[in-house]
């Protein structure tokens, strides 16, 4: 961009860009540090969907820093630095006290721990539910719209202030190009140009619903994701304009998760929920292909049982996964979790039973499920009867089930009619980006910090190959929406 001369139409010491969990921390840290602060977000008010919001409302805490900092590292399976998995688990120790301080009424209470218990450090993480202990997956709690309310009454109340359509389009250099002193947005009045007096934060999700950049940089494609809409890869180009280097692009934070068409044309993600017990998850050819308990419990390794690629047939076999259940698990309850993603921001209203969107066409049904199976294109349905067949065998003898599901979750699928669900590999967000430093400083390709930019949240996520806990992408963003604006303002530590 122009350099100095440029006029600008507003400043502030701090500008962030995104109005979401990190850009909430950043927002309320630099007014309790005395800064003003401008946040640019996209989208308008009344259409408002950031990630924080479409979420479980779960935030990892730390009750052991030492220990945090292992299990962190470990987790990142090095694709982080060990000093920003240490300045995390340091900064979560109090994310919790942290939030309280924002509004009490958040009221967060400990529910659990670590994903991977086995891993060393792993007794330092906990994981928290705000509005007191209620069960995690209360049907109606919406604990993720929750927590962001009182985040945005915080930083409402701080004095910050928010300029709605305004997405950002490109950062703005000083004369010299060295340094970035502002943001140009585009706005319904036309363009808009922010100066930040001591640094932009850029938190502004990633890539999740840019298909050009998913297809490069992810590791399957087609890959779909439930979290916010507007997250497009607007700080991914802005930083990668000024010179910053990226990291993790080809990691994510996955599931195994269901994605839809709507009759515009257009398409929503849903986070896929297979409970209760009683379910069978095939590739393409009708076999199964892993233990779908981790699917069935939520946790962030199924996905990559789905990234297989046959490189004589060029496919992927197992995207899309084929999910078949029976009338019993049809009628408990809806198939997604309506707290979460876009149910959970009024973007969806899935049907109690599941009817609406056999309807739709979305769930696949037969009287057998060789018929449940051709009707959602398997290629061959008699090989996903067998498999169920066998499936069932084993439910009835308690032999031991040849892909390791436990006793506990082998439950027949028999009850017709039967269905079948397409899944795919995606989940809540990417986490690739601009690189940063312990500081939250954006760097360039040669790893040294471009003066006036840093980012916290899902934009360049200190997160690596294992999703350390559920809350682990909240606590991140709550982390380092705090660092960055203490680095920007002069008051972090090196």
């Amino acid at each position: 961009m122009p350099p100095d001369s440029l006029s600008f139409d507003m400043e502030a010491d701090i500008v962030v860009v995104g109005f979401g969990g990190a850009g909430s921390a950043a927002a309320i840290t630099a007014r309790r540090h005395g800064a003003s602060v401008i946040v640019l977000e996209k989208q308008a008010a009344n259409r408002h969907t950031p990630s924080t919001r479409m979420s479980g409302g779960l935030v990892m805490g730390v009750n052991d820093a030492a220990l945090a900092s292992t299990y962190l590292d470990r987790c990142a399976g090095g694709m982080i630095p060990a000093e920003l998995s240490d300045v995390w688990a340091r900064r979560a120790v109090g994310v919790i006290d942290w939030l309280h301080s924002v509004d009490p009424a958040l009221n967060l209470s400990r529910i659990g721990g670590a994903e991977h218990p086995e891993l060393p450090g792993s007794a330092g993480i906990d994981v928290y539910q705000p509005g007191g202990a209620r069960q995690r997956l209360d049907p109606n709690g919406k604990a993720g719209t929750f927590l962001f309310a009182g985040l945005a009454r915080g930083v409402l109340a701080s004095g910050a202030q928010v300029v709605w359509e305004a997405p950002a389009h490109r950062l703005i250099r000083s004369a010299s190009g060295a340094q970035v002193i502002g943001v140009e947005a585009r706005t319904p009045g036309g363009t808009l140009r922010v100066r930040a007096r001591k640094g932009v934060v850029l938190t502004c999700g990633g890539f999740l619903h840019d298909e050009t950049m998913k297809r490069n940089f992810l590791r399957a494609y087609p890959m779909y994701f439930y979290g916010n809409p507007g997250n497009t890869g607007d700080g991914v180009r802005m930083a990668q304009e000024v010179g910053a280097d990226l990291w993790h692009m080809n990691q994510m934070i996955g599931r195994a998760i269901g994605n839809f068409r709507l009759e515009d044309g257009s398409d929503l993600s849903f986070i896929i929920f297979i409970n209760p017990p009683g379910y069978v998850i095939t590739d393409r050819y009708g076999q199964r292909f892993a233990d779908e308990s981790s699917q069935a419990n939520l946790l962030h390794g199924f996905y990559y049982s789905l990234l297989e690629y046959d490189p004589d047939k060029g496919i992927y076999p197992r995207n899309p996964c084929y999910w078949f259940f029976d009338e019993t698990r049809r009628l408990a309850g809806p198939l997604t979790l309506p707290f979460v993603g876009a149910s959970a921001v009024g973007l969806y209203d899935w049907s109690a039973d599941n009817s609406r969107e056999i309807e739709r066409g979305w769930i696949y049904r037969g009287a057998t499920i060789a018929e449940a199976a051709a009707a959602a294109g398997i290629d061959d349905p008699t090989a996903a009867q067998a498999s169920v067949d066998a499936y069932n065998q084993a439910c009835d003898s308690g032999t031991p089930d040849p892909m390791g599901r436990p006793a506990a979750t082998m439950v027949p699928v028999r009850t017709g009619p039967f269905y079948c669900v397409k899944l795919y590999p995606g989940g809540s967000n990417t986490t690739g980006g601009p690189r940063r430093n312990a500081r939250a400083e954006v760097l360039n390709t040669y790893g040294e910090p471009i003066p006036g930019l840093y980012a916290a949240g899902e934009l360049g996520q200190a997160s690596g190959m294992q999703y350390p806990a559920d809350g682990s992408n909240l606590s991140e963003a709550f982390c380092f929406g705090q660092i960055a604006v203490e680095s920007a303002l002069g008051s972090g530590s090196r």
